[in-house]
């Protein structure tokens, strides 16, 4: 049972949640990158309460959602991700409503803790020094943690800071 409200991008979303955990499960719609100010504030009083979920597309829109909300939040916000090879073959969209049911449950059973406010665990020079700018890590971290291989090197640094990953937490994450 889910207690948190998630945050999808739209109806058809919401459909798919309902359809995958049932009709008990609670969602508020963005309405894609249609995102305010007044939905924001709503997101950050129900995260403070109950608790939030976001769980949006896997492209740029969804990347630019998702990073809106979490500015916009005071505190601790979970994440679930899914990835472009979880939408099911031949689909003509990219986005939650068209994943695989268990590519949904499995992404909200790994959620990612991401807090907009945290401390910088990792330094840029950290990051440099350690070769996680490289293609071939980025790829492994983002896929170690159900992101996008595609996000670029200064938003992957950005989103390591944010889920307060330290050197030897991707370090980890790169030697397994």
């Amino acid at each position: 049972m889910i207690k948190q409200i998630i945050v999808v991008e739209g109806k058809t979303d919401t459909q798919k949640l309902k359809q995958v955990f049932g009709p008990d499960i609670e969602t508020i719609e963005t309405n894609g990158l249609a995102l305010n100010n007044e939905t924001l504030t709503l997101i950050n009083q129900i995260n403070q309460t109950r608790g939030i979920i976001i769980f949006t597309d896997p492209d740029g829109p969804g990347k630019k959602i998702r990073e809106s909300i979490i500015n916009a939040i005071d505190g601790n916000v979970l994440n679930a991700f899914i990835v472009k090879d979880d939408i099911i073959k031949n689909s003509k969209k990219i986005g939650l409503a068209e994943a695989s049911d268990q590519a949904i449950k499995k992404a909200l059973d790994q959620l990612i803790t991401i807090n907009y406010q945290n401390q910088q665990a990792l330094t840029w020079d950290e990051y440099l020094n350690n070769d996680f700018f490289i293609k071939e890590n980025r790829i492994k971290i983002a896929t170690n943690l159900n992101w996008s291989d595609q996000l670029s090197s200064k938003s992957l640094f950005k989103w390591l800071n944010w889920a307060n990953l330290n050197v030897q937490d991707i370090q980890n994450i790169i030697a397994n």
